[in-house]
């Protein structure tokens, strides 16, 4: 079993709890086709909550017993849209979820199941940086992979990583809405940027200060920014200021918790036996991994998209969500979008 990590001394190991995160048979058929998703935690209730394209947005309980559709939902959660990115934050001291969909080419910011905004493509002219004004001005493909609320600067952070436009863009509260506005940066390698297509993005922080952490999947690299697009040296990183994964590493989100970042991986490494890993890195440093394939039930979790770690009671947990295939899927190489709850508990 390779599915272990490390905090300081001590070594833990990943446990399977299959008594957590019931589905229904309907969301589970849902999510089979197409689940192509993250999770986040509601800061208030301690919910976990997603959307499952064609199925709806759902909750998972404090107590993460059963994920149940959120009642009372505006129909839009079951109208195609996906969860690619998740966050939940607190903004005017109200819990609110932020969605960014790669189905639909939006985000969705909402009060638990009502929606109040909706994000679509920059027309160009709203940000501080001219070429991206003019790329969006030109008609450039806008394609969300991940929001987050950045609460210091007060911001909507949305990276572009599946577009010819590879952007962090910002979006802040103007005139009781969300609009886009301010800060904007990036850019792919072969443009003179720094990413390959930034498809996760979280905040974390370095001497105190608010970082935008953003994981640019093509070359496996993790970089980490102030709120107007500075670049910021994280912990173990290199000098150029990201931090280099392992090869064949691709993340596909990060999730923070502790000195830990867990990475789920949209690809083996190459030791982890044909199916993809989450990596978990400290000071930049791999600590080990959680390989849910590795798990009887769990075979046909492959490729892992999504990870929530969150505590209760003092334990550790990890929500992992994996992406089926469809290529391989019809080649006969079987893969589910399955989600699936495990316990770090202390290794013997």
């Amino acid at each position: 079993m390779s599915s272990k990590f490390q905090i300081g001394e001590t070594t833990y190991r990943w446990e399977h709890r299959d008594d957590l995160g019931k589905q229904s048979d309907k969301m589970i058929a849902a999510a089979k086709g197409g689940l192509h998703n993250n999770a986040d935690q509601d800061l208030k209730t301690n919910e976990i909550v997603t959307v499952v394209s064609g199925f709806g947005l759902v909750a998972l309980d404090a107590e993460l017993k059963a994920w149940k559709r959120v009642e009372n939902q505006d129909p839009k959660f079951a109208a195609g849209m996906n969860a690619h990115g998740a966050d939940c934050f607190l903004f005017n001291n109200e819990s609110l979820w932020a969605f960014s969909s790669t189905n639909t080419g939006e985000v969705v910011i909402s009060k638990r199941g009502e929606v109040l905004a909706v994000l679509t493509s920059p027309k160009g002219g709203e940000f501080d940086d001219e070429r991206i004004n003019q790329y969006y001005a030109d008609g450039g493909k806008f394609a969300p992979c991940d929001v987050v609320f950045a609460p210091e600067a007060q911001s909507l952070i949305v990276v572009t990583g599946y577009a010819p436009g590879d952007y962090a863009l910002t979006a802040k509260h103007v005139d009781g809405t969300w609009k886009w506005t301010g800060a904007a940066w990036g850019g792919k390698t072969n443009q003179g940027g720094p990413f390959a297509t930034a498809h996760g993005v979280e905040i974390g922080r370095v001497d105190g200060a608010e970082v935008i952490e953003v994981a640019s999947r093509a070359h496996g690299r993790v970089y980490g920014f102030s709120a107007d697009g500075e670049m910021v040296q994280l912990p173990g990183a290199s000098e150029q200021k990201y931090i280099q994964l392992p090869p064949r590493s691709n993340p596909c989100n990060l999730a923070l918790h502790g000195d830990q970042m867990y990475l789920p991986l949209l690809n083996p490494l190459a030791d982890s036996n044909g199916v993809a890993p989450v990596l978990i890195v400290s000071g930049g440093t791999p600590v080990g991994r959680l390989v849910p394939a590795e798990y009887e039930g769990l075979q046909y979790m492959h490729h892992m998209h999504g990870f929530c770690a969150v505590e209760r009671d003092g334990k550790l947990f990890g929500i992992a969500l994996s992406w089926p295939n469809g290529g391989e899927n019809q080649k006969g190489k079987r893969n589910d979008g399955q989600i699936a709850i495990f316990e770090a508990v202390e290794a013997q």
